[in-house]
């Protein structure tokens, strides 16, 4: 198995759809506008080659939370639902050989067509 961006992502969103209850928009790429509650599967950071083994690679990518700024109490709390989506299932459904979340970070007041969020995301470790 080799890394396959769209089909890590539609997985996660499944996952991550299922743990809100379809109550929290969950794109599987960055939109172009954004509005809270949502998460967001961005593009990896790195994709490691055949690690461990030939045809295994490992990439690294964030699940973007966002809720409005006056909300920003309830950041963590999405965050924490990603989290424990992903590892109760870290194949993601079968779609990948393991996926961990390693980190929260990168908070920050994003603007979106003109409204303030505050984001944070859940780093992943993906392997495929």
């Amino acid at each position: 198995m080799s890394w396959d961006r769209p089909s890590a992502a539609a997985a996660l969103v499944d996952v991550l759809e299922t743990a809100t209850a379809s109550l929290v928009t969950v794109h599987d790429r960055p939109p172009s506008t954004l509005n809270a509650p949502a998460l967001v599967v961005s593009y990896p950071t790195t994709v490691t080659k055949h690690t461990p083994a030939f045809a295994i690679d490992q990439a690294e990518l964030a699940v973007m939370g966002a809720v409005g700024v006056e909300d920003g109490d309830s950041l963590d709390g999405l965050l924490e639902t990603a989290t424990a989506a992903v590892e109760a299932n870290p194949t993601l459904g079968g779609a990948v050989q393991h996926c961990k979340p390693t980190a929260w970070r990168n908070w920050r007041i994003f603007t979106s067509a003109g409204a303030s969020l505050l984001v944070a995301e859940v780093a992943l470790e993906i392997r495929m």
